[in-house]
């Protein structure tokens, strides 16, 4: 009972501590971001966000570990597809994308203080969950916006955080974009979120890793229909993540 009780006040203080560290940390990367992308270039703002967010895991001494399949291109443009279990899956995998890259995000997002400003500046794409036109239109806009720039898109494509940590069906939504893009999808796997944020209040600074798998080329997928392409992707993450959401 006594050994109970201490590892509740250990665990309660750990969890005060990171989330007095998450709060001001979170503020001083928006403000300082959001001069940045006032005078800078979107492609500077991106790898100096980065390195902000790898510090932030840093001091909240989560252990990240990333791990990129050999045959990942860098440099090329592509749809980046990861499982969904915590908040912070977003800053984690913003931490090691591969190369510049822009995101879809629900629109409510937009109206926070300082974060849904810093996003409209940097080209997120506001999504309507509830409405199939405004989400194909968006995803239309994204497609339009890779053209243009060469970006990669980042998507969650569960479109939620699922509530067991056991990946869910994927939208279709996504993969109608991948076949009018006829660019390669890459899977990845996030382990570890759940035990770093279970529900409730607690947070444990525990390790975490990140697998972005190998890519899925236009010519393994341009054959199939999204539902089929989406059962693929959802295979491939659950293998990347093994037993942590299978």
């Amino acid at each position: 009972m006594l050994k109970k009780v201490l590892n509740f006040i250990c665990d309660f203080f750990i969890s005060i501590y990171m989330w007095t560290v998450l709060f001001w940390a979170v503020i001083y990367i928006l403000i300082v971001n959001i001069i940045r992308v006032i005078f800078r270039d979107k492609r500077i703002v991106f790898k100096k966000c980065q390195n902000d967010l790898k510090r932030l895991f840093k001091i909240l001494f989560i252990k990240v570990e990333s791990v990129y399949h050999p045959d990942l291109d860098k440099n090329s443009e592509c749809i980046i597809m990861p499982n969904h279990v915590s908040f912070f899956d977003v800053p984690l995998v913003g931490s090691l994308l591969p190369n510049f890259t822009f995101g879809i995000e629900a629109e409510h997002h937009f109206k926070w203080p300082l974060y849904g400003y810093f996003i409209r500046k940097y080209g997120q794409l506001p999504i309507n969950r509830k409405s199939m036109m405004s989400s194909l239109r968006t995803f239309e806009k994204a497609a339009d916006y890779m053209r243009e720039t060469g970006a990669s898109l980042l998507v969650f494509p569960e479109g939620h955080r699922s509530d067991d940590g056991k990946i869910q069906q994927l939208k279709k939504l996504p993969f109608k974009m991948a076949l009018m893009m006829k660019v390669p999808i890459v899977p990845v796997g996030l382990t570890g979120m759940s035990n770093l944020s279970p529900k409730g209040f607690f947070l444990k600074p525990c390790p975490v890793k990140v697998y972005f798998g190998k890519p899925i080329h236009f010519e393994e997928y341009g054959n199939l229909k999204p539902e089929e392409i989406a059962q693929i992707v959802r295979q491939r993450i659950i293998d990347l993540c093994d037993d942590d959401i299978a």
